[in-house]
């Protein structure tokens, strides 16, 4: 439900734009190759705090993306626009095995076994704006994004953790290049500062005759991504 609202707010937007200054307007639509660098943070604590594990990781990858445009020259060339890549990142499987026995003989407190840890990262929505920088054919670009984590892990404590809305804010630039009257290329830097991720387990464990708590995991994660583009301009 909140990438659809995020995708009626972009376009509501857009259309505005257009509405307002008709006369001025220009569209921008295409496709892009990204690749991105993330870095990630993150603390997982076991029902009952019995086990704390902090892992610190980074990741490459490559991903596909299509976006749109409306821009006004009447608005200082100011743009408006929306990109959406349905797939980002299948995250590397991991499999630990754990042996916990501090438990105090409750359910759940003992669990032991293989951990297999997995999942993806998809429906990448970006709204953003972008401003000319003179006619150097160079721009800044700022906005929100959004993305789903989603997980697909096998604990041995038998919780299992929901999927996970990520969003934040990019800031960058680029610089755009004409490829005849009506076709454009574009290469393009950005940082992208993603909230803080919290995500509880599906089971809880008895810590004590009155209280149970749930696995938690906690990450702080941030991305740099390059990105090459072409389109078309009407």
């Amino acid at each position: 439900m909140n990438k659809i609202n995020t995708i009626l707010a972009a376009v509501s937007a857009l259309l505005m734009l257009t509405v307002t200054s008709a006369n001025s307007v220009e569209f921008k639509a295409g496709v892009s190759a990204n690749g991105m660098a993330a870095y990630a943070n993150a603390e997982e604590k076991m029902k009952g705090n019995t086990r704390i594990t902090n892992e610190e990781a980074v990741l490459a990858t490559s991903f596909a993306s299509v976006f749109a445009e409306v821009s006004s020259d009447a608005a200082m060339g100011l743009g408006i626009g929306i990109s959406y890549a349905p797939e980002v990142v299948d995250l590397e499987k991991e499999t630990r095995t754990i042996q916990n026995v501090s438990g105090t003989g409750d359910a759940g407190e003992n669990d032991s076994g293989d951990q297999i840890i997995d999942g993806k990262i998809q429906d990448l929505v970006s709204i953003y704006l972008t401003l000319p920088v003179g006619d150097t054919g160079a721009y800044a670009k700022a906005g929100y994004i959004q993305a789903t984590l989603i997980t697909a892990e096998n604990l041995a404590t038998g919780s299992k953790y929901e999927d996970i809305d990520m969003t934040g804010m990019q800031i960058g630039g680029g610089y755009e290049g004409s490829l005849g009257d009506m076709a454009f290329w574009r290469a393009e830097g950005t940082y992208q500062m993603w909230d803080d991720l919290s995500a509880s387990g599906s089971e809880a464990g008895r810590v004590a005759a009155s209280a149970l708590q749930n696995n938690k995991i906690t990450a702080e994660v941030g991305s740099i991504t390059g990105t090459l583009s072409v389109g078309m301009k009407f």
